[in-house]
């Protein structure tokens, strides 16, 4: 796909943030034989002009790096919506996020009771206090007067807050002493989800009222490694700093647009209670590698697939959004509604058959199976023949194919839709399979359906890619029509590599089965995953 990266200009503005700021680019982490990323800076000053000849070129799709809003110098809000009334698809934030505040953070908090997201009150005589502008970011102007312990120090910060500039209004809250947090949130199909999240480490004996990111704090000493990161692993309070930064982000009520965003919390000391703070509405992520600004190192370190899939899992959702996958996905279903008469026949013939009897002979699949493509349930009837003990729940696009009997008798539940959709919200299971079936997708949506097996499986992935030649794929077009859509993607798993807290067990090509439309004979690699 070819990509437009729309990046706010500096030109002939005075930010203090481009001494900082060295702009992201997919380029660095993703190849151009898989997306092509052009970038294009855009001035407050021309916005129109300049977006009207953005859109002359032909791309594919645009990613909205734009971030001022309305009373900044650079190109944000106002050439967002501009953008936006050009018709053209936009991945990332829409120009209704970018111009949110603290304060309307502050709104949708009292519009959501009884959730996790809680915000930092302004309780009466209850210090320290800490002094900001409410539609700043950056945490400019932040430093360590803002953290007041008397109502005389909270009216003179405030003073020097509105003298210093008359265009952000201010915010006073009660400062949570405790650690400081943050978690990346992406919008995956129809689900929020947060990654793992992280805290910024003081140096030793860093007094309580000096333990938040300062202007300084935030770009100097975390580049000079004197302020830290480290990911929050320990139970419950990984837990609550996701659900936090998703209440938050769902509260604003900017789902739906392909949306991502970095939310800024504290963890209080003393009760273990998230508070948020900000809702970022564009993370730092594929800015140069190895740098110190904390996004990139989630993604790399923590995200299946690293930034390539998770550049992926934001297009295929933007995708879903936009219906480009229907067509497709209901096409796929008819062929296989036709199918499932004989399917059982042609499967206790294939070698598949042979494979899932010796994977469930070889490997632990106790527990809870996610089993993905599932068809008319072999992968089912093999576990319950082998006397595993195990709830599986299925996904499959074609309802005839669930018409077997033995499907109600070895599946607790069968989900009815396409495998992209109903993987992002298919919840944790101990193990998760697919077979015969990711050749349906592009690479777009097979790495983010691979991501988000790996991220909801709690012990093993096990799946089956079929290397499949250009010669099968035309004949199954010829046969089915140009929508029966199928890829060899045996170097796209190979790319994907093996993530992070995972090892590769089983890898053995093998045939899969002779094809029933081609006569061809189709080989294939299994593959196990357990987590490390």
């Amino acid at each position: 796909m070819k990509i437009c990266l729309i990046n706010s200009s500096y030109e002939g503005v005075d930010s203090p943030f481009e001494k900082y700021d060295e702009f992201p680019d997919p380029n660095r982490y993703i190849s151009k034989e898989h997306h092509e990323f052009i970038t294009r800076y855009v001035t407050k000053a021309n916005a129109k002009a300049e977006i009207d000849e953005i859109c002359k070129e032909d791309f594919d799709m645009f990613m909205n790096y734009m971030w001022g809003i309305e009373s900044d110098d650079v190109a944000g809000v106002e050439a967002t919506r501009y953008l936006e009334s050009k018709g053209v698809p936009i991945l990332t934030n829409p120009s209704t996020f970018l111009s949110k505040t603290k304060l309307d953070l502050q709104r949708a908090a009292k519009k959501a009771p009884g959730t996790s997201l809680r915000i930092p009150g302004n309780t009466p005589d209850k210090y320290p206090k800490i002094v900001k502008y409410s539609d700043g970011y950056g945490s400019l102007n932040l430093d360590e007067g803002s953290i007041c312990s008397s109502a005389e120090e909270v009216s003179t910060r405030v003073a020097l807050l509105q003298q210093s500039n008359t265009t952000f209004g201010t915010l006073v809250q009660d400062y949570i002493i405790g650690r400081e947090c943050s978690a990346i949130v992406v919008e995956m199909g129809s689900e929020v989800v947060a990654l793992d999240p992280l805290q910024y480490v003081f140096p030793d004996h860093t007094p309580a009222n000096e333990a938040f990111l300062t202007w300084t704090n935030k770009f100097e000493a975390v580049e000079n490694g004197i302020i830290k990161y480290a990911f929050v692993d320990e139970q419950p309070h990984r837990r609550n700093l996701q659900s936090a930064a998703i209440e938050a982000f769902k509260a604003l009520g900017v789902t739906g647009g392909g949306a991502w965003a970095r939310v800024d919390m504290r963890l209080e000391e003393s009760t273990g209670t998230v508070y948020v703070i900000e809702v970022n509405c564009i993370p730092v992520v594929f800015y140069p590698k190895g740098n110190t600004l904390g996004d990139d190192l989630v993604v790399g370190e923590r995200f299946p697939g690293a930034q390539r899939a998770f550049f992926d899992m934001m297009l295929a959702t933007k995708l879903m959004q936009l219906g480009r996958h229907t067509a497709q996905t209901a096409h796929l279903a008819q062929v296989y509604d036709r199918f499932a008469p004989s399917y059982t026949a042609v499967w206790e013939a294939a070698g598949l058959s042979t494979i899932q009897k010796f994977l469930v002979a070889e490997f632990d699949y106790s527990g809870s199976v996610l089993d993905v493509a599932c068809g008319n349930g072999s992968f089912g009837k093999v576990l319950s023949a082998g006397g595993v003990k195990a709830d599986v729940v299925g996904i499959e696009l074609s309802p005839k194919m669930l018409e077997d009997e033995e499907v109600g008798r070895c599946y607790k539940e069968v989900r009815l839709g396409p495998m992209e959709e109903l993987i992002m919200g298919a919840g944790e299971h101990d193990h998760i399979t697919c077979f015969g079936a990711l050749h349906f997708l592009d690479t777009v949506f097979l790495n983010a359906v691979l991501a988000r097996m790996f991220m909801l499986a709690r012990k093993s992935v096990t799946f089956e890619v079929d290397d499949i030649s250009e010669a099968y794929i035309q004949g199954i077009k010829e046969k089915h029509g140009e929508l029966t859509f199928n890829a060899n993607h045996v170097r796209a798993v190979e790319d994907f590599g093996v993530p992070n807290g995972w090892k590769r067990v089983y890898c053995e090509k093998s045939l899969i089965y002779n094809s029933p439309t081609t006569g061809n004979d189709v080989y294939g690699y299994t593959m196990r995953f357990e987590r490390v």
